[in-house]
Protein backbone atom coordinates (compact mmCIF):
# COMPACT_ATOMS: atom_id res chain seq x y z
CA UNK A 1 0.00 0.00 0.00
CA UNK A 2 2.55 2.66 0.87
CA UNK A 3 4.54 1.83 -2.34
CA UNK A 4 1.75 2.65 -4.20
CA UNK A 5 1.01 6.01 -2.09
CA UNK A 6 4.54 7.96 -2.74
CA UNK A 7 7.55 7.42 -4.56
CA UNK A 8 10.34 5.44 -2.77
CA UNK A 9 12.80 7.62 -0.66
CA UNK A 10 15.58 7.12 -3.37
CA UNK A 11 13.37 8.02 -6.76
CA UNK A 12 11.59 11.13 -4.25
CA UNK A 13 15.27 12.25 -3.32
CA UNK A 14 16.34 11.92 -7.33
CA UNK A 15 12.83 13.85 -8.49
CA UNK A 16 14.14 16.97 -7.30
CA UNK A 17 14.62 16.74 -2.92
CA UNK A 18 18.65 15.99 -2.91
CA UNK A 19 20.80 17.98 -0.64
CA UNK A 20 21.49 21.36 -1.41
CA UNK A 21 24.84 22.91 -2.14
CA UNK A 22 26.92 22.74 1.65
CA UNK A 23 23.91 20.75 3.09
CA UNK A 24 25.07 17.36 5.31
CA UNK A 25 23.31 14.13 5.13
CA UNK A 26 21.72 13.86 8.91
CA UNK A 27 23.56 11.20 10.73
CA UNK A 28 21.75 8.43 12.02
CA UNK A 29 23.98 7.91 15.06
CA UNK A 30 22.55 10.70 17.38
CA UNK A 31 21.02 11.01 20.98
CA UNK A 32 17.77 9.62 21.43
CA UNK A 33 16.59 10.88 24.88
CA UNK A 34 13.95 9.69 26.82
CA UNK A 35 13.12 10.57 30.32
CA UNK A 36 13.92 8.86 33.51
CA UNK A 37 16.00 6.66 31.58
CA UNK A 38 13.44 4.86 29.02
CA UNK A 39 11.49 3.87 31.97
CA UNK A 40 8.46 4.23 29.87
CA UNK A 41 9.96 3.14 26.63
CA UNK A 42 9.26 -0.24 25.77
CA UNK A 43 11.06 -2.36 22.42
CA UNK A 44 8.15 -3.38 19.93
CA UNK A 45 9.16 -7.19 20.81
CA UNK A 46 8.69 -5.76 24.17
CA UNK A 47 5.72 -4.27 23.84
CA UNK A 48 3.72 -6.99 21.68
CA UNK A 49 4.61 -9.36 24.31
CA UNK A 50 3.20 -7.51 27.10
CA UNK A 51 0.46 -7.14 25.21
CA UNK A 52 -0.27 -10.45 24.05
CA UNK A 53 0.41 -11.91 28.10
CA UNK A 54 -2.29 -8.56 29.25
CA UNK A 55 -4.69 -10.05 26.66
CA UNK A 56 -4.32 -13.69 27.93
CA UNK A 57 -5.20 -12.37 31.29
CA UNK A 58 -7.90 -10.12 30.38
CA UNK A 59 -9.52 -13.24 28.38
CA UNK A 60 -9.15 -15.56 31.64
CA UNK A 61 -11.14 -13.21 33.77
CA UNK A 62 -14.00 -12.45 31.17
CA UNK A 63 -14.35 -16.65 30.67
CA UNK A 64 -14.32 -17.13 34.65
CA UNK A 65 -17.24 -14.61 35.15
CA UNK A 66 -19.17 -16.73 31.55
CA UNK A 67 -17.90 -14.48 28.83
CA UNK A 68 -16.50 -14.92 25.53
CA UNK A 69 -13.53 -13.46 25.11
CA UNK A 70 -11.31 -13.40 21.85
CA UNK A 71 -7.73 -12.03 22.45
CA UNK A 72 -7.18 -8.50 20.25
CA UNK A 73 -4.25 -7.35 17.49
CA UNK A 74 -1.00 -5.93 18.47
CA UNK A 75 -1.04 -3.01 16.69
CA UNK A 76 1.66 -0.56 15.42
CA UNK A 77 4.14 -1.59 18.24
CA UNK A 78 7.13 -0.97 15.27
CA UNK A 79 5.70 2.93 15.22
CA UNK A 80 5.08 3.38 18.44
CA UNK A 81 8.72 2.41 20.08
CA UNK A 82 10.20 4.24 17.06
CA UNK A 83 8.35 7.34 17.99
CA UNK A 84 10.27 10.12 20.12
CA UNK A 85 8.95 11.54 22.79
CA UNK A 86 10.48 15.25 21.79
CA UNK A 87 9.62 14.31 17.93
CA UNK A 88 13.12 14.24 17.03
CA UNK A 89 13.83 12.38 13.52
CA UNK A 90 16.57 10.28 11.72
CA UNK A 91 17.15 10.98 7.74
CA UNK A 92 16.64 6.94 7.51
CA UNK A 93 13.23 7.35 9.37
CA UNK A 94 12.10 10.36 7.90
CA UNK A 95 12.92 9.04 4.51
CA UNK A 96 10.81 6.08 4.63
CA UNK A 97 7.68 7.53 6.60
CA UNK A 98 8.16 11.10 6.50
CA UNK A 99 6.06 12.07 10.09
CA UNK A 100 4.28 8.94 9.62
CA UNK A 101 0.97 10.97 9.48
CA UNK A 102 -0.36 9.40 5.77
CA UNK A 103 0.64 6.31 6.71
CA UNK A 104 -1.55 6.58 9.73
CA UNK A 105 -4.49 8.06 8.08
CA UNK A 106 -4.27 5.71 5.22
CA UNK A 107 -3.73 2.04 7.31
CA UNK A 108 -6.61 0.38 8.24
CA UNK A 109 -6.95 -0.44 12.08
CA UNK A 110 -6.63 -4.04 13.27
CA UNK A 111 -10.19 -4.97 13.06
CA UNK A 112 -11.11 -6.03 16.71
CA UNK A 113 -12.37 -9.92 16.44
CA UNK A 114 -14.96 -9.33 19.91
CA UNK A 115 -17.32 -6.89 17.59
CA UNK A 116 -18.97 -9.25 15.70
CA UNK A 117 -19.79 -11.70 19.03
CA UNK A 118 -21.12 -8.48 20.76
CA UNK A 119 -22.82 -7.23 18.04
CA UNK A 120 -24.89 -10.23 17.74
CA UNK A 121 -25.93 -9.79 22.21
CA UNK A 122 -29.11 -8.50 23.38
CA UNK A 123 -28.77 -5.00 24.85
CA UNK A 124 -28.53 -6.24 28.40
CA UNK A 125 -25.97 -8.92 27.41
CA UNK A 126 -24.14 -6.40 25.62
CA UNK A 127 -23.67 -4.06 28.76
CA UNK A 128 -23.18 -7.13 30.58
CA UNK A 129 -20.41 -7.91 28.61
CA UNK A 130 -19.10 -4.36 28.74
CA UNK A 131 -19.12 -3.63 32.23
CA UNK A 132 -17.29 -7.20 32.75
CA UNK A 133 -14.88 -5.84 30.64
CA UNK A 134 -14.11 -2.29 31.65
CA UNK A 135 -15.99 -2.21 35.20
CA UNK A 136 -19.85 -1.02 35.91
CA UNK A 137 -20.41 2.80 36.73
CA UNK A 138 -21.48 1.45 40.30
CA UNK A 139 -18.60 -0.71 40.86
CA UNK A 140 -15.39 -0.15 42.97
CA UNK A 141 -12.78 2.18 41.83
CA UNK A 142 -9.90 3.41 42.97
CA UNK A 143 -8.72 7.61 43.19
CA UNK A 144 -5.76 8.32 41.53
CA UNK A 145 -4.30 11.90 42.50
CA UNK A 146 -1.62 12.98 39.98
CA UNK A 147 0.69 15.78 41.32
CA UNK A 148 -0.03 19.21 40.13
CA UNK A 149 -2.53 16.97 37.66
CA UNK A 150 -5.89 16.03 37.45
CA UNK A 151 -7.45 13.13 39.61
CA UNK A 152 -7.97 9.61 37.78
CA UNK A 153 -10.51 7.40 38.71
CA UNK A 154 -10.21 3.28 37.66
CA UNK A 155 -12.66 0.79 37.74
CA UNK A 156 -11.04 -2.01 39.98
CA UNK A 157 -13.26 -4.79 39.25
CA UNK A 158 -13.01 -4.88 35.39
CA UNK A 159 -11.28 -7.11 33.58
CA UNK A 160 -8.82 -5.00 32.19
CA UNK A 161 -7.34 -3.87 35.48
CA UNK A 162 -7.84 -7.12 36.66
CA UNK A 163 -5.42 -8.84 33.54
CA UNK A 164 -3.39 -5.66 34.32
CA UNK A 165 -2.69 -6.48 38.10
CA UNK A 166 -2.46 -9.95 37.71
CA UNK A 167 0.51 -9.21 34.87
CA UNK A 168 2.14 -6.43 36.35
CA UNK A 169 1.03 -6.28 40.02
CA UNK A 170 -1.14 -4.64 42.73
CA UNK A 171 -0.13 -1.16 42.19
CA UNK A 172 0.46 -0.89 38.65
CA UNK A 173 -2.38 1.59 38.21
CA UNK A 174 -1.22 4.00 40.19
CA UNK A 175 2.74 3.40 39.48
CA UNK A 176 1.74 3.63 36.00
CA UNK A 177 0.10 6.87 35.99
CA UNK A 178 2.25 8.59 38.30
CA UNK A 179 5.40 8.13 36.01
CA UNK A 180 3.52 8.86 33.17
CA UNK A 181 2.61 12.11 34.53
CA UNK A 182 5.81 12.62 35.61
CA UNK A 183 7.19 11.60 31.80
CA UNK A 184 5.23 14.18 30.37
CA UNK A 185 6.58 17.41 32.65
CA UNK A 186 9.80 16.27 32.49
CA UNK A 187 9.20 16.60 28.23
CA UNK A 188 7.00 19.73 28.71
CA UNK A 189 10.21 21.53 31.06
CA UNK A 190 12.52 20.20 28.59
CA UNK A 191 11.47 21.91 25.34
CA UNK A 192 10.73 24.45 27.39
CA UNK A 193 14.62 24.59 28.24
CA UNK A 194 16.96 27.62 27.11
CA UNK A 195 18.79 25.03 25.55
CA UNK A 196 16.38 23.44 23.67
CA UNK A 197 14.52 26.93 22.94
CA UNK A 198 18.11 27.76 21.33
CA UNK A 199 18.43 24.90 19.36
CA UNK A 200 14.81 25.39 18.18
CA UNK A 201 15.61 28.54 16.07
CA UNK A 202 18.82 27.28 14.61
CA UNK A 203 16.01 24.35 13.27
CA UNK A 204 13.99 27.12 12.46
CA UNK A 205 16.71 29.04 10.56
CA UNK A 206 18.02 26.33 8.17
CA UNK A 207 14.69 25.32 7.46
CA UNK A 208 14.23 28.82 6.22
CA UNK A 209 17.14 28.43 4.05
CA UNK A 210 15.26 25.53 2.63
CA UNK A 211 12.47 27.35 1.87
CA UNK A 212 9.95 25.85 4.48
CA UNK A 213 8.87 29.35 6.32
CA UNK A 214 8.28 27.24 9.66
CA UNK A 215 8.79 29.07 13.52
CA UNK A 216 7.89 25.61 15.68
CA UNK A 217 8.85 22.71 15.00
CA UNK A 218 4.94 21.63 15.27
CA UNK A 219 4.25 23.81 12.16
CA UNK A 220 4.12 20.91 9.57
CA UNK A 221 2.86 18.59 11.12
CA UNK A 222 -0.01 20.87 11.67
CA UNK A 223 0.34 22.19 8.15
CA UNK A 224 -0.23 18.31 6.60
CA UNK A 225 -2.60 17.64 9.28
CA UNK A 226 -4.88 19.81 7.46
CA UNK A 227 -4.06 19.08 4.18
CA UNK A 228 -4.56 15.52 5.04
CA UNK A 229 -8.21 16.45 6.40
CA UNK A 230 -8.76 18.54 3.40
CA UNK A 231 -7.93 15.66 1.08
CA UNK A 232 -10.27 13.18 2.61
CA UNK A 233 -10.79 10.04 0.48
CA UNK A 234 -9.38 11.37 -2.46
CA UNK A 235 -6.17 9.67 -4.09
CA UNK A 236 -4.27 11.88 -6.14
CA UNK A 237 -4.24 14.62 -3.07
CA UNK A 238 -2.90 11.78 -0.63
CA UNK A 239 -0.57 10.78 -3.03
CA UNK A 240 0.63 14.48 -3.10
CA UNK A 241 0.75 15.08 0.84
CA UNK A 242 2.35 11.94 1.24
CA UNK A 243 5.46 12.86 -0.81
CA UNK A 244 4.91 16.18 0.83
CA UNK A 245 5.73 14.83 3.70
CA UNK A 246 8.43 13.14 3.27
CA UNK A 247 10.44 15.95 1.67
CA UNK A 248 9.21 18.07 4.52
CA UNK A 249 10.99 15.73 7.20
CA UNK A 250 13.93 14.33 5.71
CA UNK A 251 14.24 18.35 5.34
CA UNK A 252 13.35 18.62 9.22
CA UNK A 253 15.56 15.49 10.23
CA UNK A 254 18.53 17.46 8.46
CA UNK A 255 18.04 20.35 10.17
CA UNK A 256 17.40 19.00 13.19
CA UNK A 257 20.93 17.46 12.96
CA UNK A 258 22.37 20.91 11.43
CA UNK A 259 20.98 22.59 15.13
CA UNK A 260 22.51 19.67 17.41
CA UNK A 261 18.84 19.51 18.81
CA UNK A 262 18.90 15.61 20.06
CA UNK A 263 22.42 16.44 21.74
CA UNK A 264 20.60 19.75 23.28
CA UNK A 265 17.59 18.17 24.37
CA UNK A 266 19.97 15.57 25.98
CA UNK A 267 21.32 17.98 28.01
CA UNK A 268 18.34 20.23 29.17
CA UNK A 269 16.53 16.69 30.03
CA UNK A 270 19.40 16.22 32.30
CA UNK A 271 19.14 19.45 34.03
CA UNK A 272 15.51 19.01 34.32
CA UNK A 273 15.85 16.11 35.62
CA UNK A 274 18.37 16.30 38.30
CA UNK A 275 16.61 19.32 39.65
CA UNK A 276 13.37 17.02 40.31
CA UNK A 277 12.44 16.53 43.95
CA UNK A 278 12.68 12.86 45.61
CA UNK A 279 8.72 13.50 46.15
CA UNK A 280 8.47 13.13 42.61
CA UNK A 281 10.44 10.02 41.74
CA UNK A 282 9.02 8.39 44.66
CA UNK A 283 7.28 5.18 43.05
CA UNK A 284 10.02 5.35 40.40
CA UNK A 285 11.35 2.00 41.35
CA UNK A 286 8.24 -0.04 42.40
CA UNK A 287 7.84 1.01 38.94
CA UNK A 288 10.50 0.10 37.22
CA UNK A 289 10.43 -3.25 39.51
CA UNK A 290 6.78 -3.92 38.29
CA UNK A 291 7.68 -3.34 34.12
CA UNK A 292 10.79 -5.93 34.93
CA UNK A 293 9.03 -8.34 36.54
CA UNK A 294 5.89 -8.04 33.74
CA UNK A 295 8.62 -7.98 31.08
CA UNK A 296 10.23 -11.82 32.38
CA UNK A 297 6.46 -13.04 33.39
CA UNK A 298 5.55 -12.07 29.61
CA UNK A 299 8.73 -14.47 28.09
CA UNK A 300 7.83 -17.29 29.76
CA UNK A 301 6.47 -20.15 27.54
CA UNK A 302 2.33 -20.25 27.64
Amino acid sequence: MRRLLWLTAAAFLAAGCSQGPGREVAADVQPDPRPLDGALHFTAAEAAELHRSEEQEIRQCMNRRGFDYRVGPVGDVEGQAAGSPYGLLTQRRASADGYGLTARRLRTPPADPNTQQVSSLTVRERQAWEEALKGSPDGPREEIVLQDGPTLSVATDSCVSVGRRALYGASWERDHYTVQHLRNAIVKDTLGHRLVKAAERKWAACMRDEGFRYEHREDPLKALKKRLDAAGSDAAALRATGRDELKTAVRDAVCQAEAGLAGEISRAQKQVEKALPPARTSRLEEFRAARDSALRRAGEPA
